[in-house]
């Protein structure tokens, strides 16, 4: 019988997830990290997703350190460390996913999975995690869509969720779908909590279906808290971000800047002179798009702030 017990060095993972696709957890997981490595924190983000697109936000493509989730295999499976790329941004280092993490769903099926450290594939996953959570002042786990065994090992390793949700029909569903796999989780892991919902891609204007939001969630088993700061939705400046490979308040200053540019340009030229190309026009709702991830990020410490003065975290050699 696995032993019921915190770990202190988990103690600041945060599991984003949804049991749907596209509903913004890769984004919300790299622009949330971003904004707590520029104030200051350190910060490990976690792509736990069969996709790997954590390095299209972070930008990080190419980069020789990064092993499709190869790594992550090895770490549960041979007990080797998790493989750390670090200094994506200052404070920021990240844990490479992608397609090589479909090995462990096989690998949790089989009898040799009964033989890892704490009885299974989750669980190993939760103490190679410890190993490095520590050194970090908050570890972001950007979890796969539809992929149980990826979910639970997010789950395992996490004390707090947090789900991040449109709010058409598919988001609901798949924010339904979390709660039978975090009451499973909370067998071995007592400890983990909700730190709420956390609407994405949201029209400001739409008070009715914020509200509308407030009182599905009362239909959930579990009493999961609304964020008041939200996502909203732009499209251009979403695109922009990810083409570029940058986060939000990192597209905002170039579009400022590129904004400047084409002015000087166009002030600089004279009929019949020389024709200079403008320089390339970025989204200009990317500074309310980075306002809104730093306001989500300030709520996310605030509330884990909260947690922590209510319900302190002893201190245990591990889960």
């Amino acid at each position: 019988m696995v032993k019921k017990t915190s770990d202190e060095r988990l103690s600041r993972v945060v599991a984003l997830i949804n049991g749907k696709g596209g509903v913004g957890k890769t984004s919300v997981t790299a622009n949330i990290s971003g904004q707590l490595a520029r104030a200051g924190y350190s910060v490990l983000a976690v792509d736990l997703d069969l996709s790997g697109n954590l390095k299209l936000d972070l930008g990080y493509v190419g980069d020789p350190l990064d092993d499709d989730g190869k790594g992550v295999v090895d770490a549960v499976w041979q007990g080797q460390a998790l493989p750390v790329i670090t200094n994506v941004r200052e404070n920021l280092d990240v844990v490479p996913g992608g397609r090589h993490l479909e090995m462990l769903a096989a690998l949790a099926q089989t009898p040799m999975g009964d033989e890892l450290p704490g009885g299974g594939v989750p669980t190993a996953f939760a103490e190679r995690l410890a190993e490095l959570a520590g050194d970090y002042d908050v570890v972001l786990l950007d979890c796969a869509p539809g992929n149980p065994i990826l979910q639970d090992m997010a789950l395992h390793a996490a004390h707090y969720v947090l789900i991040p949700t449109k709010t058409d029909s598919a988001g609901w569903e798949g924010l339904r779908m979390v709660g039978p796999r975090v009451k499973k989780a909370r067998k071995e892991n007592p400890d983990l909590s909700y730190l709420g919902v956390l609407l994405f891609a949201h029209q400001t204007t739409a008070t009715r279906v914020r509200s509308g939001t407030k009182a599905r969630l009362a239909e959930v088993s579990d009493t999961v808290p609304l964020f008041d700061s939200y996502i909203r939705h732009s499209e251009t400046a979403a695109h922009d971000c990810r083409e570029r490979g940058q986060l939000a308040h990192e597209l905002a200053r170039d579009a400022s800047d590129s904004a400047k540019a084409r002015l000087n340009v166009l002030r600089a030229r004279r009929p019949g002179g020389e024709v200079v190309a403008l320089p390339a026009q970025l989204s200009g709702t990317a500074d309310s798009l980075a306002g809104d991830y730093e306001k989500v990020a300030a709520e996310m410490l605030t509330r884990i702030a909260a947690a922590e003065a209510s319900t302190p975290i002893s201190s245990a050699s591990g889960r």
